[in-house]
């Protein structure tokens, strides 16, 4: 049938699921490939950008980098997938002759005539020559309908939603993770949020297309992908000769200032 109409109404559930199966989680972590000479090098080159103004900007030699320091930042990166069954209102608009007075769908009636004669508003502009050849009947009825969902989602290491350029095939990965882990154990930065917080947001991430007023029959929530990605970044100050202190951060797999 055509002419289905929305309904923007808020869902009549509103419970934070907790998935049924939740993987073990997957720890990667990114291979440094610059040393912190080579960040040195590149902090050389655009040191005086941090201090200054357009006008005027301090020579290199006024500029002091201290050492810098490795860090390993946390990623989080979790696949779900989300499947519902439910019961939702909704109303068609279908066309009849003119001179149906109701149409039975299963067990229910839907009468055309009602008690402000709209049947008879109609014969009376067909005698007319209007031609309208057809009625309008709405239909009010419950659907039952089912849907399935997938979707991913990463998070940084501050808990926020971000996007994730790097590559995690074999030759750009530590192959001893944990010990990577255990050397950088007080540089490492992870999020304060629990897995439970963070599939909660894929959950309600994977739920927000549902506009319809319903009733869940049965849903069910499953998280198929749960990884963690370490990604090593540099941090250093520079100072000028005026002890102003910018926070230098440098990509340490693609040397990038960020």
């Amino acid at each position: 049938m055509n002419g289905q109409k929305g309904f923007e109404i808020k869902l009549t559930d509103e419970r934070n699921l907790k998935p049924s199966n939740i993987p073990t989680k997957e720890t990667i972590v990114l291979r440094t490939k610059l040393l912190p000479q080579d960040i040195i090098e590149i902090l050389d080159k655009k040191k005086t950008s941090f201090f200054g103004s357009a006008l005027r900007r301090p020579k290199s030699d006024e500029i002091t980098v201290e050492t810098p320091q490795l860090y390993l930042e946390q990623y989080v990166f979790i696949l779900g997938h989300y499947e519902i069954d439910f019961d939702r209102n909704a109303s068609y608009m279908i066309k009849v002759d003119p001179d149906v007075v109701e149409v039975a769908i299963g067990t229910k009636k839907f009468p055309v005539l009602n008690e402000s004669g709209v049947w008879k508003k109609f014969g009376k502009k067909m005698k007319q020559g209007v031609g309208i050849t057809k009625q309008d009947l709405e239909l009010n009825v419950t659907e039952n309908a089912v849907k399935s969902m997938t979707d991913s989602m990463y998070f940084d290491h501050n808990g926020l939603e971000t996007t994730f350029d790097y590559s995690t095939d074999s030759d750009a990965v530590e192959n001893f993770v944990q010990n990577v882990l255990d050397v950088n154990k007080s540089h490492t930065r992870k999020i304060k949020m629990t897995n439970n917080e963070l599939f909660s947001k894929l959950f309600h991430k994977l739920k927000e297309s549902l506009k319809h007023d319903l009733i869940i029959n049965h849903e069910e929530y499953v998280v198929t992908k749960f990884q963690e990605i370490f990604v090593p970044i540099y941090e250093t100050k520079c100072y000028d000769e005026k002890n102003k202190v910018v926070v230098a951060r440098v990509d340490a797999v693609t040397g990038k200032i960020i």
